[in-house]
């Protein structure tokens, strides 16, 4: 992060229009992306807290385009008053954004109190909320009126470009690092029929988060229930599966993926039970039955993509996810391999458990039509 100490932070908070004196300031570990850290306000002997996050525009090439794309999602969703998002606090001179003198783009946002999250679930029902509130988003959106929301990372979820990108960096070896990757590329090679195996060309196009991860859904902590999705960089057009998939590959995996013991790794079938049935509770209104049909097998694209951007951002030299150590891109990679493996076992199970719990709602709502 290009600013660290008490007093930059500090300045960067008196651009925006918030009441209140900088007391104190906490990095959130949390994301591999961009940079945030929870700053404490006094205002009228009470302590408020709000989220500030710098942008990486390294990553997000224009941060005023997704900084629109933000605006219009958070205020959507507000205006139909029936689930809390984020709320984006403008900049004195009136911008949603405050760009400082190195050229970073901040934003400022209320902490949501009462909540919490997790990179790995403590028990079926938070997968349940956890995917139930995705859904909501999903729906939420589905009506935002204007223009189309602008592409704030193009190809997000291009496997295909992905693969492509992989095995140009390979043969290129720019940092010596192929002979530290062992047998991984058979593995994808065996399974590169997982780029083309979802139509997204054949199915809708819908306002998609885009970054499902199990810890960008906010839960109640009393109740368990979800109160607000964040993490809002990737909203954009795009493929419900890839939502789906994504949120699958980050609860359904026994263990955190910075995880090394590769015997760890296991997929939970009765946490993809409980994700069917929040995610269908939410969304089979809106579905349509191409995008059923290809529930079952998005999670396994979705890991198979994010495991395939670990090892290429590792031979790059790690040019876009943050690092700890020099090796974790490669060890982040074969987590997911290594849960990909678990699900192709699992696959007939999937697909069973998508087609009983859309009859379910299916017969359920021709009932009420009756």
């Amino acid at each position: 992060m290009n600013t660290t100490n008490d007093q930059e932070v500090a300045q960067i908070v008196r651009h925006f229009s918030v009441p209140g004196v900088f007391v104190s300031k906490k990095k959130n570990e949390k994301g591999n992306v961009n940079d945030t850290i929870v700053v404490e306000l006094s205002n009228e002997n009470s302590i408020k807290r709000y989220t500030l996050q710098r942008i990486n525009h390294q990553v997000f090439k224009n941060p005023r385009d997704l900084m629109d794309n933000y605006s219009r999602v958070t205020r959507h969703i507000q205006s139909k008053g029936s689930q809390e998002t984020l709320t984006l606090i403008p900049s004195k001179n009136g911008d949603l954004f405050h760009l400082d003198h190195n050229g970073n783009y901040w934003r400022m946002m209320p902490y949501i109190e009462g909540v919490h999250c997790f990179d790995v679930p403590p028990d079926t029902n938070y997968a349940y909320q956890a995917a139930k509130a995705f859904g909501r988003f999903q729906v939420a959106l589905s009506d935002l009126k204007g223009n189309p929301l602008i592409p704030t990372i193009q190809n997000f979820h291009n496997t295909s470009m992905y693969y492509s990108e992989y095995e140009k960096t390979r043969e290129l070896d720019l940092v010596n690092r192929l002979k530290e990757v062992g047998d991984l590329q058979e593995f994808i090679l065996k399974r590169k029929s997982l780029c083309s195996i979802i139509p997204v060309d054949q199915l809708p196009v819908r306002i998609v988060h885009n970054d499902t991860k199990l810890n960008n859904v906010l839960l109640d902590e009393k109740t368990g229930e979800g109160v607000s999705v964040i993490d809002l960089d990737t909203v954009m057009p795009g493929c419900a599966l890839h939502d789906f998939g994504d949120l699958v590959r980050t609860t359904c995996n026994s263990v955190d993926e910075e995880e090394i013991d590769l015997t760890k790794v296991k997929f939970l079938t009765d946490y993809f039970e409980s994700i069917v049935r929040g995610y269908l509770d939410a969304t089979h209104e809106m579905l349509t039955g191409a995008e059923i049909d290809g529930l079952a097998s998005a999670p396994l694209v979705i890991t198979y993509e994010l495991g395939i951007r670990f090892l290429t951002d590792y031979l790059k030299g790690d040019q876009y996810f943050k690092i700890t150590h020099p090796t974790q891109n490669l060890e982040r990679a074969k987590v997911q391999f290594k849960l990909l493996e678990s699900m192709e076992k699992s696959r007939e199970f999937m697909n069973e458990v998508i087609s009983v719990e859309w009859k379910v709602r299916s017969d359920r709502k021709s009932s009420v039509r009756t």
